[in-house]
């Protein structure tokens, strides 16, 4: 595989991923769902991503003022830490740190991108479950099309006591399983340098 088409794919969530990267509005819980603390905090923070993205005047002004909520929102140290799984290992703290940073600016610049492929007002917590520190949250969300898919957000509550997404699953499908298959695929063709000098190459790009 040549290494633009790699990287390229791997910027490029799979469709039932993109459709699901996006947004809540008029959202409501089915009678007998659980809406616990997990859920009520992901509402509020995709509501007001929502909002701030439809305010912006231009894309480069949405993906500046909705990058501290989706900071919020998303543990990106552990979902670039399980991107790489066996490869971070390898890393230097440098490169570690470099990596995250490139791995939130590519995962923003995906969500941000698509926030106009759901129906915001079919869209449904189902409820949420939690065990200890760990938790997920369930939804539907319905697409333009009038295609349903099942997204379960995994979460985890910090020290802080906030609870943040370490993955998305779409219809059982893992957003995070998926760039590790991308980013190792890179990686093992060509190397590790690489695939960052092309994440740098295509974050300058969408500048």
């Amino acid at each position: 595989m040549d290494l633009e088409i790699a990287v390229a794919e791997a910027a490029m969530i799979p469709r039932a991923l993109t459709l699901a990267l996006v947004f809540t509005l008029v959202v409501a819980v089915p009678p007998g769902a659980r809406a616990g603390e997990p859920t009520e905090q992901l509402r509020t923070e995709i509501d007001e991503l929502y909002r701030t993205v439809k305010q912006a005047p231009a894309p480069p002004a949405a993906g500046r003022e909705s990058t501290a909520v989706l900071d919020r929102m998303f543990d990106w140290g552990r979902m670039a830490e399980a991107a790489l799984r066996g490869h971070w290992q390898q890393r230097t703290a440098v490169e570690r740190t470099e990596f995250t940073s490139l791995f939130a600016d590519l995962f923003r610049r995906a969500y941000v991108a698509r926030v106009n492929l759901v129906d915001a007002s079919r869209f449904q917590y189902l409820g949420d479950a939690t065990d200890g520190t760990r938790g997920e949250v369930k939804t539907k969300v319905m697409t333009k099309r009038g295609s349903t898919l099942d997204v379960d957000y995994a979460v985890r509550r910090g020290d802080s006591g906030r609870w943040r997404v370490e993955d998305v699953r779409v219809e059982q499908l893992s957003l995070i399983e998926n760039y590790r298959i991308q980013f190792h695929t890179i990686i093992t063709r060509a190397s590790y340098p690489a695939l960052a000098a092309k994440l740098r190459e295509r974050g300058a790009q969408a500048q």
